[in-house]
């Protein structure tokens, strides 16, 4: 639920409807579905950490989705190509861990990341697979990711679990503060993610026609929707 905050002519986002917009953003720019909820979620971590996630995802990116390259043998180094950061992000943390697990310990540069300073949403992202990250920006599009060991939670980590983290425990009680005009611009543009509202696209997210409306039903006028070799 999205309200207005007095006085300061904001708003208070959800959770739920800040990764929402996102996703949908991620839509529009091409990241990939398998991809999409953890770069969704880590947009969340970053906003919550006070690092611009929103501000970030208001600004087109300059490139697409496209996977980073490894540029020394073992993936101790990896080029983003010119991604935003927080597109490859995912990736970067599954091979740091792997590293990790593999080798006792990881370091790993990465170049070509514009808005390296989002990589820090990586460190209670990590800290949700139980491992201790350090983020560090090194340029204006790099930044170093150091596997520091198991992570050791304590007793105010248990507790904020269930909200994915204690950096969005207040976000999960009380919502993102938003600066208005910033969030009607991502929500409005989150709309051209949607399908267009028919009949069909009605009954494809459940609803079905009235009796006598005339009104196609999905499963008889959608291939995707009729078993093979029917009719």
């Amino acid at each position: 639920m999205t309200h207005h905050t007095e006085p300061r002519g904001g708003l208070r986002v959800s959770v739920r409807e800040l990764k929402l917009t996102a996703e949908r953003h991620l839509m529009l720019h091409g990241v990939p579905k398998g991809v999409r909820p953890a770069v969704r979620d880590l947009v969340a971590d970053a906003e919550a950490l006070g690092l611009g996630a929103l501000e970030w995802l208001d600004r087109p990116p300059r490139d697409g989705w496209r996977p980073p390259r490894r540029r020394a043998p073992g993936g101790a180094a990896v080029d983003a190509g010119g991604v935003p950061s927080l597109f490859v992000a995912p990736l970067l943390l599954d091979l740091v861990i792997a590293a990790a697990d593999r080798d006792g310990g990881a370091v790993l540069d990465v170049t070509g990341a514009p808005d390296p300073a989002l990589l820090g949403a990586l460190v209670p992202a990590a800290h949700r697979y139980g491992a201790r990250l350090e983020a560090a920006v090194t340029g204006p599009d790099s930044a170093r990711l150091r596997h520091l060991g198991a992570a050791a939670p304590t007793a105010a980590d248990r507790a904020a679990a269930p909200h994915g983290g204690r950096h969005l425990t207040a976000a999960v009680h009380g919502g993102f503060d938003v600066d208005a005009a910033l969030w009607w611009r991502l929500y409005h543009r989150s709309n051209d993610a949607l399908t267009e509202d028919t009949p069909l696209s009605r009954g494809h997210a459940g609803a079905l026609p009235a009796p006598g409306s005339g009104a196609p039903a999905a499963s008889g006028t959608d291939p995707d929707y009729v078993a093979a070799g029917s009719g």
